[in-house]
C-alpha cells in the first residue's frame, strides 16, 4: 500500500477568507491549492522527477470542471468533468506511474481542498454548514467519479499497453537481425491501433534521417527516403527531440514525402526515439481516416516506440558485438596466417617458459622443435654454435634472456645439422609485456641468413672480377645509378675525365665533368626512361682531362642494366676514342673525292677532242670517192668514237650521282609504253639476231625524264643481252599499279653469283667477274639506273635464280614526288 504524506493541519491562509459557496471557493483558492497540493504530491517517488508543468498537467482544468460540477448544487444544472480524468491518467501512465499513485494524487488533492474548505465553513455559521454539506455530498461523489474514470481508464490504457509491448517483445524475439525485427515491429504497431493506416521508421547517420522500414505505405516511394535533421517532418521531430502531430499530412508543407500525398494521408504523429540522450532515430504514425488520433492511442504509440528503442538499440548492440567479435576472430585469424606463412622463424614462451607457438619456418630450420614444453624440455636440432663455431651455452639461448626482460637484438648464431652442414641464423629475442607492464612471455624471431651470406660472398667475387675486367679493358667504361651517379668505373674512363677512379663514386656525372652534364645528362635519363639503349652515339669535344686540347672523337653505347626479373638496375657506359679512325676514314674520302673529281674533268675534257675525231670520221664517210679500205678505217673511228661516247657519259654520271647530289632529271609528260618500244627497236638494229619482247597491260602516261628513262631501259636491256645466250629472248614487261607502275627485264641467263648481289648496283661492278664482253662497259650501268630510278622518286631491285634467269625490277611512281621541278609539256 501506498502511505499518503501527511497534512500540515496548522497550515493555514495568512487571513481566512470569507465563507463562500465550494465552486467559487476552489476558483478564489485555485493557486493556493495547487502550491499545497504540490508541495505534498512531491513526497510520491515518481513525481519527484517530474517537472512543475509536467506534474501539474491537466490539475488547473480538473479543479475548473470540479467547481462547475459542485456550483450546480445551487444552479440546479447539469455539469460533468467529461474526459478529463481519462487524460490525467493517461499522462500519469506516459509519465511512469502506478495506479496507487494515480489515486494516491487525487486522494491528496481531495484533502487538500477538504481542508481549506473545512476552516472556510467552520468561520460562517449553522447555516453556513447545511449548505457545506450539500456541496460535499456532489463534491465527494464528483471526486470518487474522477477517481472512477481515471483508474477504470488507467486500466485499460495500461492493459492495452501491456499486451502491445509483450507482442513487441515476442517479435524481437529469437532474432538481432533489424532487417527481420522492424517489419515485425512495424505490423505489430499497425495492428494494434485500429485508426492507424501507415507506420514508418527512419533511423538517423549523422546529419541524416533515412527510411530503415515502413508498413502501410507504397515500399516503392519511401525506399531510399531520407531528409535532413531540422528539415521536414521527421526532420523538425528530430531536432526539437520532441513528438509532434499535423492533422492533414497530404496537404501540410511541413511533409515533404509524395507518399503521404498520394495515399490521402490526414493524421500524421510522430515521436524521437531518444537513446542516452540522443536523437538515433524517427518513427511516426498516419491516418487516412482520422484528422487527429486520441490521447491514448498516441501514449500507446510513445510506450511502443519506447519499448522499440531499447529493443533497436540491442539489436544494435548485438549487431555491434557481433561485429566485433567477428573482427576479433578474423584479425585473431589473419595473425596466425602472418606468424605461421611468416618467412621469418617465430618462437613464443608463455611467463614460465613453456613454447606455446612455434610457426612452419621455425620448424623447417629445427629451431624448437615441441610445444607446450618448459625450458628444460627444448629440443634443439643439433648443437646451437656461435658464430665462430663454439657451442653455445644454454643460459645465453636467446629467447630464454629475453625471459629474463632483456632485448636481445641483431644475435648471431648457428647451428649444425645431422648432415653435418652448419647454417648461420640471426634475429631477435623481446620480452612480451601485459599493458600493467607484467612479464607475459617472450618472443624470438629468426631468419635463415645462410644463403643470403653466400649470395654476399659471390657477389664480392664477382665484383672483384669486375673490377679486374674494367681494369683490363682498354676502353672507357662505367656504371652508374638511376640517379646517374658513378657505382664502378675503369681506369681508362678515370683518365680521359683526369680524375682518379675513387673520386668518381657516389658522385654524379654533373658533379665528375660538369661542363658535358648538360649535353649527355638527357641522353643518359632517355635509356631509363625508355629502357631502350642508345648504341653508335657519336660526339666530338675535347677531353675532359685536357679541356684547352685538340678536339676528339668518340662513339659511346648506353644501355640499360637490369635484373634477372627485369628491373632496369642503372646504366652501362661504353666509350671508345675513335679519333684515329675518324682521320683515316677523312683521309680515304679526300682520296675517294680525288680520284672521283679527276675522272670527271677528264671525262669531260676527253668529249672535245673526241668529238672532232668523230666529226672527221664523219666527214670522210660522206665523201664521195673514198677508197673502201679507207671508208671501213673511218667506220671503225667511228664505232669506237661513239663507244667512247658513252663510256665518256656513264663517268660523267657517275660523277654527278656521287658529287653532285644525284643525277639531274627534267620531268615532262611522255608515254612509256612507246618510249620502251622505241628503246626496243634501237637494241634490236644494235643486235640483230636477237629475240627482244615487249608486253604491257594498262594505261603508262606519267611525268618522267624521257631520255633518262631511255637510258634507264636502255642500259638494262643491254645488260641483259650481254649476260644471256644468243639464242634466248630478252623480254620487257610494263604492269600498271595506279599510282606506281612496274618495269620487269627478264634474261635467261646463268644467275648473278650470291656474293655479288648485295653490290651488283655499285659503281665499277660487273656480274661475272673478270668478265671482258666487248660491248661492256666501265661497269657502270647498273649504278646509273640505280641513280635514274631513285631521282623519279623509284627503287630497282633484282632477283637471280637457277633455272629461272635472272628479272631487273624498276617501281616508278606516276607522278613525281611532292617538291620535284615539273616541266611543262604534252603528252603524245
Amino acid at each position: 500500500m501506498l502511505t499518503l504524506p501527511s497534512m500540515d493541519n496548522n497550515k493555514m491562509p495568512a487571513a481566512a477568507p470569507p465563507h463562500l459557496p465550494l465552486g467559487a471557493f476552489i476558483r478564489a483558492q485555485h493557486a493556493q491549492i495547487l502550491k499545497d497540493w504540490e508541495q505534498s504530491v512531491r513526497q510520491l517517488p515518481h513525481a519527484q522527477r517530474l517537472s512543475r508543468p509536467r506534474l501539474l498537467d491537466h490539475l488547473p482544468d480538473l479543479l475548473e470542471r470540479i467547481a462547475n460540477v459542485v456550483e450546480t448544487v445551487h444552479t440546479g444544472g447539469a455539469a460533468s468533468l467529461e474526459d478529463m480524468p481519462e487524460i490525467h491518467a493517461l499522462d500519469r501512465l506516459d509519465s511512469g506511474y502506478d495506479l496507487d499513485e494515480v489515486a494516491a494524487e487525487y486522494a491528496l488533492l481531495r484533502t487538500c481542498i477538504l481542508h481549506f474548505y473545512g476552516d472556510s465553513v467552520k468561520s460562517g455559521g449553522t447555516e453556513s454548514m447545511a449548505l457545506a454539506m450539500r456541496e460535499m455530498v456532489s463534491f465527494n461523489r464528483t471526486f470518487d467519479e474522477a477517481v472512477a474514470a481515471a483508474v477504470s481508464r488507467y486500466a485499460q490504457a495500461r492493459e492495452r499497453t501491456l499486451v502491445a509491448l509483450d507482442r513487441i517483445s515476442e517479435a524481437a524475439l529469437g532474432t538481432e537481425n533489424l532487417d527481420t525485427f522492424l517489419p515485425k515491429l512495424l505490423r505489430v504497431i499497425l495492428e494494434t491501433t485500429e485508426a492507424v493506416d501507415s507506420v514508418t521508421l527512419l533511423l538517423r547517420e549523422d546529419d541524416t534521417l533515412k527510411v530503415r522500414s515502413s508498413a502501410g505505405l507504397d515500399e516503392e516511394a519511401m525506399s531510399g527516403f531520407s531528409v535532413r535533421v531540422g528539415e521536414g517532418f521527421a526532420g523538425q521531430i528530430a531536432a526539437q527531440q520532441r513528438p509532434l502531430e499535423v492533422r492533414s499530412a497530404a496537404t501540410d508543407p511541413l511533409v515533404n514525402s509524395a507518399a503521404f500525398r498520394t495515399r490521402g494521408t490526414r493524421a500524421l504523429y510522430g515521436v524521437p526515439l531518444l537513446y542516452g540522450g540522443e536523437v538515433i532515430g524517427v518513427a511516426h504514425m498516419g491516418s487516412r481516416t482520422a484528422f487527429e488520433f486520441s490521447n491514448e492511442d498516441k501514449l500507446l504509440f510513445r510506450a511502443m516506440v519506447s519499448r522499440a528503442t531499447g529493443l533497436l538499440v540491442q539489436a544494435w548492440l548485438a549487431d555491434s558485438e557481433q561485429a566485433a567479435r567477428a573482427e576479433a576472430e578474423a584479425q585473431k585469424q589473419l595473425l596466425k596466417l602472418v606468424i605461421e606463412q611468416s618467412g621469418e622463424a617465430i618462437i613464443m614462451a608463455d611467463a614460465q617458459g613453456a613454447v606455446r607457438i612455434v610457426n612452419a619456418e621455425a620448424k623447417r630450420q629445427q629451431c624448437c622443435g615441441l610445444k607446450q614444453v618448459g625450458p628444460s624440455e627444448w629440443l634443439i636440432e643439433g648443437p646451437l654454435l656461435t658464430e665462430d663455431e663454439r657451442p653455445l651455452k644454454e643460459e645465453d639461448f636467446f629467447i630464454r634472456r629475453a625471459l629474463q626482460g632483456e632485448l636481445v637484438t641483431d644475435a648471431r648464431w648457428k647451428s649444425r645439422r645431422k648432415d653435418g652442414v652448419a647454417r648461420t641464423f640471426s634475429g631477435t629475442a623481446a620480452p612480451l609485456r601485459r599493458p600493467d607492464g607484467v612479464l607475459a612471455g617472450a618472443v624470438l624471431t629468426a631468419r635463415d641468413e645462410t644463403e643470403r651470406l653466400h649470395r654476399e660472398q659471390e657477389r664480392t667475387e664477382t665484383l672483384a672480377l669486375l673490377d679486374l675486367l674494367l681494369a683490363a679493358i682498354p676502353m672507357d667504361m662505367a656504371f652508374l645509378d638511376r640517379e646517374l651517379r658513378y657505382v664502378r668505373v675503369n681506369e681508362a674512363l678515370a683518365r680521359s675525365n683526369g680524375l682518379p677512379a675513387e673520386a668518381h663514386l657516389g658522385k654524379s656525372v654533373a658533379e665528375v665533368v660538369p661542363e658535358y652534364a648538360s649535353r649527355f645528362e638527357p641522353l643518359l635519363r632517355r635509356v631509363l626512361e625508355t629502357g631502350e639503349a642508345l648504341r653508335g652515339f657519336e660526339f666530338s669535344l675535347a677531353p675532359a682531362n685536357n679541356p684547352s686540347g685538340p678536339v676528339q672523337h668518340w662513339v659511346a653505347d648506353y644501355f640499360p642494366v637490369r635484373t634477372r626479373t627485369g628491373e632496369v638496375l642503372g646504366i652501362g657506359c661504353i666509350i671508345v676514342n675513335i679519333t684515329g679512325r675518324k682521320q683515316q676514314e677523312e683521309r680515304l674520302r679526300q682520296t675517294a673525292e680525288f680520284r672521283e673529281r679527276f675522272m670527271g674533268v677528264v671525262s669531260h675534257d676527253l668529249r672535245n677532242p673526241l668529238n672532232a675525231i668523230l666529226l672527221s670520221a664523219n666527214v670522210l664517210l660522206r665523201t664521195d670517192g673514198v677508197h673502201a679500205n679507207h671508208a671501213k678505217v673511218a667506220r671503225r673511228i667511228v664505232a669506237s668514237g661513239e663507244r667512247m661516247v658513252r663510256m665518256i657519259g656513264e663517268l660523267l654520271d657517275f660523277t654527278r650521282g656521287r658529287l653532285g647530289g644525284g643525277i639531274p632529271v627534267h620531268l615532262h609528260p611522255c608515254h612509256l609504253r612507246q618510249l620502251c618500244r622505241h628503246v626496243l627497236e634501237e637494241l634490236e638494229i644494235s643486235h640483230p639476231g636477237r629475240e627482244l619482247r615487249l608486253n604491257a597491260q594498262g594505261h603508262f602516261p606519267g611525268m618522267w625524264d624521257p631520255d633518262r628513262l631511255a637510258q634507264l631501259l636502255d642500259n638494262l636491256g643491254k645488260n641483259a643481252l650481254d649476260y644471256s645466250p644468243a639464242g634466248t629472248p630478252v623480254d620487257f614487261t610494263l604492269l600498271d599499279c595506279g599510282d606506281t607502275l612496274r618495269i620487269e627485264v627478264h634474261n635467261e641467263g646463268p644467275p648473278i653469283p650470291p656474293a655479288l648481289m648485295p653490290v651488283i648496283f655499285e659503281p665499277f661492278r660487273r656480274a661475272v667477274a673478270g668478265d671482258a664482253h666487248p660491248t661492256s662497259g666501265l661497269g657502270l650501268g647498273l649504278f646509273i639506273v640505280q641513280q635514274i630510278a631513285q631521282a623519279h622518286g623509284g627503287t630497282v631491285s633484282v632477283n637471280s635464280q637457277e633455272g629461272q634467269g635472272t628479272t631487273f625490277t624498276v617501281q616508278l611512281p606516276r607522278h613525281p614526288p611532292v617538291g620535284m621541278p615539273r616541266q611543262p609539256g604534252h603528252l603524245y
